[in-house]
């Protein structure tokens, strides 16, 4: 008859309890995840211990801190993981770190997908006096735009949002004109008569 034999098996390995995953939602801003951007979590507190990375070529100055690497393009909702880099309560088996990325509205730019759309609001004067208006890319770059009657929708090729994982196209950009009017204009009648022969010249001329 056999008989289970417990000598030479460690009874403290069943009760290894692994430490739970510590979850870390971080917001971006747009011009954060156009151009990528690193972010550091402090891990603090007598409960909780941060590992150093394993694959570090040198060592952490901050052996507290996560260093997290957001690339280029990255997409609301990305996750990155950080494999058993935490141990809580003094646990012999660490836990992952958890990386949300959670993106900020913009108060100019609208992301969809890989494309970015944009509604460039510019005075009556600019628009009016200026032959080509110019946008500000989310890397401050200045885009020279021909102008295009106000509400028309033009695409710009590769203006878009770099492709995060290495692979595919970047997106277009996508921006429409809004004219914003004078209010309370206070114009002498010499200047209104002024301003109906230009008009009227203009209207003409189209």
């Amino acid at each position: 008859m056999w008989k289970l034999c417990s000598k030479g098996f460690d009874k403290g390995n069943y009760q290894r309890k692994p430490s739970p995953s510590v979850w870390c939602p971080l917001r971006f801003t747009l011009d954060e995840l156009y151009n990528g951007v690193e972010k550091r979590i402090k891990f603090t507190g007598e409960h909780m211990k941060l590992l150093p990375d394993p694959c570090a070529i040198s060592p952490n100055a901050e052996p507290e801190t996560l260093v997290v690497n957001i690339p280029p393009g990255a997409k609301n909702g990305l996750r990155v993981v950080y494999p058993s880099r935490v141990i809580l309560d003094d646990r012999k088996v660490p836990g992952d770190v958890i990386v949300d990325v959670i993106e900020e509205p913009h108060a100019e730019f609208h992301r969809q997908g890989k494309d970015l759309w944009a509604i460039r609001k510019i005075p009556l004067t600019e628009y009016v006096t200026k032959e080509a208006l110019t946008i500000e890319t989310l890397d401050k770059r200045l885009l020279t735009i021909p102008k295009t009657e106000p509400g028309c929708v033009m695409e710009i090729p590769n203006e878009g949002m770099p492709c995060w994982h290495g692979f595919g196209k970047t997106g277009s950009l996508f921006v429409s004109f809004e004219v914003i009017y004078p209010k309370n204009l206070s114009l002498t009648r010499e200047e209104k008569d002024e301003l109906k022969k230009l008009l009227a010249k203009e209207e003409n001329d189209v």
